[in-house]
């Protein structure tokens, strides 16, 4: 067996407690920034993540549907705030441990524009606020070079489910238009350990991508129409993420 962890292994300082947060504009940089502050400042161990998180559609063609995401240098509100959110994490990872682990949860705030070209859409603009709980494990191969040199390249692997709860969106705001369940994010990077206060941080690239459809495809208007049946949208998100580790 690759790796086996035994109770008397596990001590109460292999365990962090944090707070996370992530913006998809570059002015929101400020805002992450200062979580990563307080975790520092309060020894607790949670992530920031800045970079984009956008929505693809296409139609059953393959050609792809207008959307506007926001400009990621953009300072209008609906650039600085388009996509952010933010929540709680719970990690386990020993100092010098090839293995780690985490359980994080939050909220998350997306707005985008979309024209679908039909007259039941009143609107283009949604505005969706949505929940989040998942599971992540890190591995660390080369525990020598973390043990002789305090850093190491690492990988690691996680998975969310997701779901809308509230919604300015077309079609009064019926919730039933969304599509919900699981997305996949798989990130690279390194890990840098203390040897005198054995704590630790890390940084990585992490792309995400989904497992269902951001839309729900059957959803119906009461005139018959619907209205994206014949589109496919996914949601995906590839950011820079600073994690601290006490």
């Amino acid at each position: 067996m690759l790796l086996s962890i035994s109770a008397s292994m596990v001590r109460a300082g292999d365990f962090f407690f944090g707070l996370t947060g992530y913006g998809s504009n570059f002015w929101f940089s400020p805002i992450t920034a200062a979580i990563y502050a307080i975790n520092n400042a309060t020894h607790m161990g949670g992530s920031s993540m800045l970079g984009y998180d956008w929505v693809s559609i296409k139609n059953e063609d393959g050609t792809s549907v207008n959307v506007d995401n926001g400009k990621y240098f953009g300072f209008r509100a609906r650039d600085m705030f388009n996509n952010f959110g933010g929540g709680l994490q719970i990690g386990y990872q020993p100092t010098y441990s090839i293995f780690g682990a985490w359980v994080t949860g939050g909220y998350k705030y997306r707005q985008f524009g979309m024209n679908l070209d039909i007259p039941d859409q009143l609107t283009e603009r949604y505005k969706l606020n949505a929940w989040y709980i998942g599971v992540g494990v890190r591995l660390t191969p080369f525990k020598g070079l973390l043990e002789e040199h305090n850093w190491s390249p690492f990988v690691d692997f996680g998975t969310s489910y997701n779901a809308i709860f509230s919604a300015k969106s077309p079609f009064d705001n019926n919730l039933d238009q969304f599509g919900k369940g699981m997305s996949t994010s798989v990130g690279l990077g390194v890990r840098f350990v203390d040897d005198y206060n054995e704590d630790g941080m890390n940084i990585s690239i992490a792309f995400t991508f989904p497992q269902y459809d951001y839309f729900n495809r059957d959803f119906e208007l009461s005139n018959g129409v619907r209205p994206y049946a014949g589109i496919k949208a996914r949601n995906y998100s590839i950011f820079l993420k600073i994690m601290k580790e006490f």
